[in-house]
């Protein structure tokens, strides 16, 4: 076999009921550590998302903009109240 590769996703160990991946396992490895989008960047996605959604019907078209800043509001809202130091399956 050649030219195979292996990519797999885990959260970080600090993260509950998660261990620390062996070094053994890390040396050969390499890990790249990508964190949750930002506001604007969830704008940019959910934006597209919600105007290609909303292309065929030109009653709520213009509400695609609209629709995604409540959408991004209110994710930002909910993960300032609830915090994994309230519970830890919180992200």
């Amino acid at each position: 076999l050649e030219r195979i590769q292996f990519v797999g996703a885990c959260n970080p160990p600090t993260d509950p009921g998660r261990v620390p991946l062996d070094l053994r396992f890390l040396r050969h490895a390499p890990v790249v550590y990508v964190d949750y989008p930002g506001a604007e960047s969830l704008k940019q996605i959910y934006g597209a998302f919600n105007r290609a959604l909303m292309r065929s019907s030109p009653q709520v078209r213009d509400l695609a903009m609209p629709l995604t800043e409540a959408m991004v509001d209110f994710f930002v809202q909910t993960t300032g109240r609830f915090t994994a130091d309230m519970q830890p399956h919180y992200i």
